[in-house]
């Protein structure tokens, strides 16, 4: 009889806490989707930035009390939440959509170390040197930030460090999309910074991989978690005049991949077709796409 008893409290007692948590955050989440809501009505920017001012107060608000880690947002519209596969992070991000057609990227990392929960805010800093290549973007902390809403987490170890593999979609403007692959981590002292050299393609190292393509074609770039991989649509000009043109790039039919490989992701070109599209695909990432956040996932 004691052991019935026994597990009847394992079952509820979680249960009953986790209906807690619901009900205190329950209040929290109705204002900031009204607030979201209030965004996709708002005409004006300055009305669009005032109401995500109060947005980011209270998110960050919610992150810093206790519980906001493990309690479930799914019914958050607007907004990305990816938990991290060690239950160590979780980040967040949304964006702005002004009536020019750009975007403005924000977002918070949470981190469970030590017992406690650290919360550290992204700030968008896309277009403080426009004039700069993508691939020469120094944006290596938090606040320097590639603005961008992401979709995917892949957590992967190496010499004892943790690599957190985000990647990510950004707007850019009405003629082109862009798709970014970055890697965050914590240095010893805790401070979250995005790797510097983390990705080989040919012979040249870089910190991240910027794709560039057209506002009406759909790229793929996406964790294939059956084979260890990041498969990426291959983008080409519609004609060879429009090189380095990226609003005529798209998918060219053939895929290419990253793979991790001595500490960091290197680039196989032209592999398999069924290899690249024959997985299971994230249930998360369409529960972000259904959520109005971005059907270009």
């Amino acid at each position: 009889m004691k052991r019935f008893i026994f597990v009847i409290l394992l079952i509820v007692t979680p249960f009953l806490v986790k209906s807690k948590n619901d009900q205190t955050f329950k209040p929290v989440v109705d204002t900031i989707n009204s607030l979201f809501n209030e965004i996709v009505q708002a005409r004006a920017d300055a009305d669009k930035e005032r109401l995500n001012d109060e947005i980011m107060e209270v998110m960050n608000d919610f992150l810093h009390k206790q519980g906001s880690f493990d309690h479930a947002i799914d019914t958050l519209k607007y907004l990305s939440c990816l938990k991290s596969s060690d239950n160590a992070l979780r980040i967040y991000t949304w964006n702005l959509c002004y009536t020019d057609g750009s975007f403005k990227y924000f977002g918070y990392v949470q981190q469970k170390a030590g017992g406690k929960i650290n919360v550290y805010g992204l700030y968008d800093r896309r277009n403080k040197n426009p004039n700069a290549p993508n691939k020469d973007l120094e944006y290596y902390t938090t606040s320097e930030w590639y603005g961008c809403i992401y979709y995917e987490c892949i957590t992967k170890t190496w010499n004892s460090r943790t690599y957190y593999t985000l990647i990510g979609w950004d707007g850019a403007d009405n003629l082109t999309n862009k798709k970014i692959v970055e890697v965050l981590s914590f240095t010893r002292r805790g401070i979250p910074v995005f790797e510097k050299k983390m990705f080989k393609v040919d012979r040249v190292i870089s910190s991240r991989l910027i794709f560039e393509y057209a506002d009406r074609a759909t790229m793929l770039l996406r964790y294939n978690d059956k084979h260890k991989i990041i498969v990426i649509d291959h983008l080409s000009p519609a004609e060879d005049r429009f090189k380095d043109m990226y609003q005529y790039y798209g998918p060219d039919m053939s895929f290419d991949a990253l793979e991790f490989k001595g500490g960091r992701w290197q680039l196989e070109s032209n592999i398999n077709p069924e290899i690249a599209i024959n997985y299971q695909k994230n249930a998360l990432v369409n529960r972000i796409k259904r959520r109005g956040i971005s059907y270009d996932f």
